[in-house]
């Protein structure tokens, strides 16, 4: 693939020109990360691993801010499809959050064989992101 081209696909999965400060956007993509890959009342230590990889490396985070937003987002679990809707409202302003939350959900999910329950929250995510016309 021509280098250009690459990088262009490449960067249509970054998050570099949002408020990464933006904390509503943080504890979405927390709630709706951790919400899928806790549907199966399992976290592996790679999903977890996974999960801190995403906020340090796409959001800048610290350890300490990371372990802070895993917790959050444990106890907002049943906040689910609010946090959602939230992620809907920034896609709108920042369509590319929708390919990023697909990637990261899509490498959590990949990281073990995943449930059928995880599975369907999954689709949930996709259905409300890519409603059917």
């Amino acid at each position: 693939m021509p280098s250009k081209l690459r990088a262009w696909f490449d960067h249509l999965g970054t998050l570099d020109h949002l408020d990464k400060q933006d904390t509503t956007l943080q504890r979405a993509f927390a709630v709706v990360i951790y919400h899928t890959i806790t549907a199966d009342d399992i976290e592996t230590a790679k999903e977890k691993q996974r999960f801190a990889s995403f906020f340090k490396q796409d959001f800048g985070l610290s350890d300490e801010q990371v372990s802070a937003l895993h917790d959050e987002a444990s106890r907002f679990d049943d906040d689910f499809e609010i946090y959602l809707d939230v992620l809907k409202e920034k896609i709108a302003v920042y369509p590319e959050i929708e390919l990023k939350l697909m990637q990261v959900l899509n490498r959590m999910l990949t990281s073990h064989p995943f449930s059928e329950k995880e599975y369907e929250v999954f689709e949930r995510i996709k259905l409300a992101l890519f409603p059917k016309s």
